[in-house]
């Protein structure tokens, strides 16, 4: 079985490791771990919500992923599992779950998990534990079904305006955003992001060009960018700036 580990714990602390530590210790040698990335962005729920959507879409059905980046971590939030595509996904009930739509979503019940857990630290307390509930057990045995109460990122289509929202920023500043091109199907007169505009999608990051690019990157969706240059730095772009496609 496969348990992937995506978190905003960096290599400081030894909070990764201790993850996967307790893991090791219940599931023995039925698992395989991932780690998909511990480097999201302190707090940043908006920038873990496109891994969710994106990178955790490629392992195996059945997988297990958990999600940790969790501003509101000991509080009155809820911890859910969801079911999305055949796989599992642990999380705080947060924006890190809003750019999918759930088969299935259970309240976790922490005291039934583990009423000693520590507060600073649930994706240890709690969240593992879930996923080896979830492992055994099911989904059904985590808790009761309940609907996600953190507002959905997806874009909104009113007519011939599509309109969306930046929610990645990669590691060289290109800026990824929640509008997947099957939307508009390259039939779009004008995409708009700040003071910049585009009339055509660029086919690569080094297109001969002096100005910004527009491209559909890997995941299919819409993301700009500079050759070489950072286009959040250059277009001082930050997450959930708004973006525009006026369509043809």
């Amino acid at each position: 079985m496969i348990l992937t580990l995506t978190t905003d714990f960096s290599d400081s602390g030894g909070f990764a490791a201790r993850l996967k530590a307790l893991i090791l210790k219940l599931f023995k040698d039925d698992v395989t771990i991932i780690d998909v990335t511990h480097n999201i962005s302190p707090f940043n729920a908006v920038e873990a919500a496109y891994i969710v959507r994106t990178a955790l879409l490629d392992f195996e059905k059945g997988s297990i992923h958990i999600v940790v980046v969790d501003p509101g971590v000991g509080s009155k939030r809820d911890i859910v599992a969801v079911k999305f595509q055949s796989s599992y996904i642990i999380a705080p009930d947060n924006e890190s779950l809003s750019l999918i739509e759930p088969e299935v979503v259970v309240k976790i019940d922490k005291k039934k998990i583990n009423p000693a857990s520590f507060k600073t630290f649930e994706g240890y307390g709690i969240m593992v534990p879930a996923a080896y509930k979830l492992y055994k057990q099911g989904i059904e045995s985590l808790g009761k079904p309940c609907k996600l109460s953190s507002p959905k990122l997806f874009p909104v289509k009113r007519k011939s305006i599509i309109k969306g929202k930046i929610v990645y920023i990669d590691r060289f500043g290109n800026c990824i955003t929640n509008i997947e091109e099957r939307l508009f199907a390259k039939q779009f007169k004008l995409i708009k992001i700040k003071s910049f505009t585009f009339n055509k999608l660029n086919k690569t990051y080094s297109d001969k060009t002096s100005g910004a690019l527009a491209v559909i990157n890997s995941a299919g969706f819409l993301e700009f960018s500079f050759y070489k240059k950072s286009f959040r730095s250059k277009a001082g772009v930050n997450y959930l700036d708004d973006v525009e496609i006026v369509l043809g």
